[in-house]
């Protein structure tokens, strides 16, 4: 095979991974838009799909650590799944094999907070202002899976949906990194 042809169908290959995420990312945004909030235990969701996490990453380590019994809010239970979903997909692919990714849940009198941290690179100092837009990623190209950095803006658009914020740092032991989600209490 030519280069030239090789070339060609890298781009094409690489233009179906475009077209396809902006597809995913459209289709995403009429999902927020027409789900119906309702009132329903985030803890409950996400020590579900901790428990799946679980069977289907068995090389990582998940340790859930929910200070924030009952604590509901006001929302969609399958769009926080999905959010959770896209965080762990992001943690496994940025952390060792064999290491713990800790969901952790803590409350305070308004909010509700979900952090998800893990172990691995620390994020890069001149991506933090955009690595909630959409088709902006970190990672380095390798293997056949194509990123192109819509898990973290859907996060965004489910965070914004339940009225929340979203914010990513690094640990202050400079080990890995965080993802830390407020969302307003229903009292």
């Amino acid at each position: 095979m030519s280069p030239y042809l090789g070339r060609l169908r890298e781009g094409t290959d690489r233009l179906d991974a475009i077209l396809g995420a902006m597809s995913e990312a459209t289709l995403m945004e009429e999902a927020v838009a027409s789900s119906e909030p309702e009132i329903f235990a985030v803890g409950t969701v996400i020590a579900s799909c901790v428990e799946a996490y679980r069977d289907i990453y068995q090389d990582r380590h998940f340790e859930l650590d929910d200070r924030a019994p009952d604590v509901r809010i006001l929302g969609s239970a399958d769009l926080m799944a999905q959010m959770l979903d896209k965080l762990i997909d992001n943690a496994v692919s940025f952390s060792p094999s064999a290491s713990t990714i800790t969901i952790t849940l803590t409350m305070s009198e308004r909010d509700v907070s979900i952090r998800v941290s893990n172990f691995g690179p620390l994020l890069p100092e001149s991506m933090r202002s955009q690595l909630f837009d959409s088709l902006v990623s970190i990672r380095e190209e390798h293997g056949q899976r194509h990123h192109l950095g819509l898990g973290l803006y859907i996060v965004a658009l489910i965070v914004d949906f339940h009225r929340g914020r979203v914010r990513a740092e690094d640990l202050p032991d400079g080990s890995g990194v965080s993802f830390d989600i407020e969302l307003p209490r229903v009292r």
